[in-house]
């Protein structure tokens, strides 16, 4: 078996279980980001938007009154619904309370449209909890097309018609580097059937990387640009 069927195999046995996050760099570092905001802003009708193998649920529908997910593909039998953020989702307008969205940008071709149909569904004082990448690896080839720095994520939702609530950046280039490290680490540990020893090394490789990237005050080189925009309460 090979890295990458380990790292696979590793991410369907785990994903929307507390293991999942703690088999990799990068996903304890996002998860530490997100789960305050989630548990800050998350109320009412939520919708989970490009839910992808629905690694959030569980914290989601924890704190909504209804949880609805969404993609673009068939990618869980779960999902609630099939649609295209870029326009035409089954949502009447202003009628949600919180959207998270995480990773799901730099997917979309045009991604500015999909701030455009966020802003058409979301309720007067609604929250979306935003995550895309600014240095980060190749992924989901080839549908992969954007990058972002904090100051294109502001243009683009405040142009919409957002107001920014919260804005941080998370993670750096130790971070991608040793989650790759820790991929492989992970996948050899499946392959060898001990998964229960995956998050030490994990562990041990997010902390130095949290150490190096200290480094960077500034955030110049981050790894991903978290934020909360705001739907305005004046909004027709």
């Amino acid at each position: 078996m090979g890295i990458k069927s380990g790292w696979n195999r590793a991410c369907a046995e785990t994903i929307g279980s507390d293991v999942f996050w703690d088999i990799a760099v990068d996903h304890l570092s996002i998860r530490r980001e997100l789960v305050p905001l989630i548990e800050r802003y998350t109320r009412g009708r939520v919708l989970d938007a490009g839910a992808g193998r629905m690694a959030w649920r569980s914290l989601l529908q924890a704190r909504a009154d209804e949880y609805m997910s969404m993609d673009y593909e068939p990618t869980h039998p779960d999902l609630s619904f099939q649609g295209d953020l870029r326009g035409g989702l089954p949502i009447d307008d202003g009628s949600v309370d919180t959207v998270f969205c995480c990773s799901v940008l730099e997917h979309i071709p045009e991604p500015w449209l999909a701030f455009a149909e966020l802003k058409r569904i979301m309720r007067p004082g609604g929250h979306i909890i935003l995550s895309v990448p600014f240095i980060y690896y190749l992924h989901g080839a080839p549908h992969d097309y954007f990058r972002f720095t904090r100051h294109g994520v502001i243009a683009m939702a405040t142009t919409a018609g957002f107001e920014i609530a919260e804005l941080r950046t998370s993670g750096g280039i130790a971070h991608m580097l040793l989650h790759a490290v820790s991929m492989v680490s992970t996948s050899v540990l499946w392959h060898r059937r001990i998964p229960r020893l995956a998050a030490a090394p994990a562990q041990l490789l997010f902390g130095t990387a949290k150490l190096i990237d200290k480094l960077d005050r500034e955030g110049l080189f981050a790894q991903t640009v978290n934020v909360v925009l705001r739907q305005p309460l004046d909004t027709p």
